[in-house]
């Protein structure tokens, strides 16, 4: 029950992210900044805010981010700005960057998963297809058999680089007090 309830909830999560998105990137497409050559904030903070309405009606905003940004906030950021770059900007350096990374990964496991070819290119279904598969694989993690609700890939990754970081040397002079003590 608990697992069928949890899969079906992040398929309709994915359907919100990537389809608030696309409807902010239709909305704002034809009006670009002068900075950069796809619209960036709306098609990634529309998914995000309204994944995130029923904390913020409920708690309020000071109450609802209080802890730190909620999984929920985190996952549909991540998955937003994802999904935008990959599937809409393809005029942009970062989307640009991030499919000639990503891309020949994604035409393989496409295939592998039998998309025919015309599947295998298509950025947009493979977009789709990885930010569900996250937010599927995810979901199960977080679930409390396995790692619990507190989990977040996003602050294991950022503790892994805290203590990467060279430890604090004390470079203060050394007080006067022992050096009179010993003249």
């Amino acid at each position: 029950g608990e697992a069928l309830y949890t899969v079906f909830s992040q398929v309709f999560r994915m359907g919100g992210v990537t389809g608030f998105s696309d409807a902010a990137y239709a909305a704002f497409k034809d009006t670009p900044s002068v900075w950069y050559p796809t619209p960036i904030f709306g098609p990634i903070l529309f998914p995000v805010a309204l994944g995130n309405m029923g904390g913020f009606f409920m708690k309020g905003f000071d109450a609802y981010l209080e802890k730190g940004m909620p999984w929920l906030f985190q996952q549909a950021l991540a998955s937003a700005t994802f999904y935008h770059f990959y599937a809409h900007d393809a005029e942009g350096y970062v989307g640009q960057t991030v499919r000639g990374v990503v891309k020949p990964l994604g035409i393989a496991f496409m295939t592998l998963m039998g998309a025919d070819e015309k599947e295998s290119e298509d950025d947009v279904l493979f977009a789709k297809v990885i930010v569900g598969i996250f937010m599927l694989v995810m979901a199960v993690v977080r679930m409390p058999q396995f790692l619990g609700p507190s989990y977040s890939p996003f602050t294991a990754l950022g503790g892994m680089m805290k203590s990467k970081k060279s430890k604090k040397v004390n470079v203060a002079p050394k007080s006067r007090k022992n050096k009179a003590k010993k003249q």
